[in-house]
């Protein structure tokens, strides 16, 4: 009566839960090593035989895309148009400078076109996942000043020129065969390269007046200036003093 009731004796119950598990396992794990996660800043290049630039998506990944203009500020996007809706899904709330997409499809290639506000040339993006690494934020940096642009100090004239090299110090990524400074008196990391000094901190840089600056979405600022062992800086209208030591 009991080998009726219960056809399985404990130890091939426990067997069949292994098989079980490993089944589950199998099915929800992805093909080779997972992704490696990044946030990473690009510019953007409108001009006829640039290259878009590419973002790297990945499937069960969202990845965010934030516009910026040459300011730093928020580039309120206006529409969007999606080459394979089939093999990709975006999420925009209207009004906002982010979208928010993912692959659908494993390796499906696709491109994106993205109209941002009062800019008559759309930006164009090339969406390829399947990669290595996964972008989970992008910045694209475009060159231009959009309606929520701020006012930079001592800046007049046309927009900013891209700077790859300011674009790494933003990111935290020392120059090239620089050497590091020690800084005090504020939160500020600097480097010394070619008898430029780089600085990258959430102040604001009052005096010595800088050669070139970019910010980022969330405030931080990277500067280039001549070598100057005193930074006279504001931090939310307090005006403070940073000390540059290793010149």
């Amino acid at each position: 009566m009991t080998r009726n009731l219960y056809p399985l004796n404990p130890e091939q119950v426990v067997k069949l839960k292994q098989i079980y598990e490993t089944s589950e396992y199998a099915k929800a794990a992805t093909p080779g090593t997972p992704p490696k996660p990044t946030a990473t800043s690009q510019f953007v290049n409108l001009s006829p035989g640039s290259t878009p630039p590419v973002i790297r998506l990945s499937q069960g990944f969202v990845s965010s895309l934030v516009f910026l203009d040459s300011t730093g500020a928020p580039w309120p996007i206006a529409a969007y148009d999606l080459g394979d809706p089939s093999s990709f899904n975006i999420q925009w709330d209207k009004t906002s400078n982010t979208l928010m997409i993912q692959a659908t499809k494993l390796y499906n290639y696709g491109n994106l076109a993205v109209r941002l506000r009062g800019l008559n040339t759309p930006v164009m993006l090339t969406l390829i996942p399947g990669q290595k690494a996964v972008d989970y934020r992008v910045d694209l940096r475009v060159q231009g000043y959009g309606p929520n642009a701020k006012s930079m100090p001592t800046e007049e004239g046309i927009p900013p020129s891209a700077n790859d090299l300011l674009l790494h110090v933003l990111e935290g990524v020392p120059p090239p065969g620089s050497r590091r400074l020690v800084v005090s008196g504020g939160d500020a990391r600097a480097w010394l390269s070619n008898e430029k000094m780089y600085v990258r901190t959430n102040l604001t840089i009052l005096s010595p007046g800088w050669l070139a600056s970019m910010t980022s979405a969330d405030g931080t600022h990277a500067y280039e200036m001549q070598k100057s062992p005193v930074l006279l800086v504001s931090w939310h209208g307090k005006v403070m003093q940073l000390k540059v030591e290793g010149l």
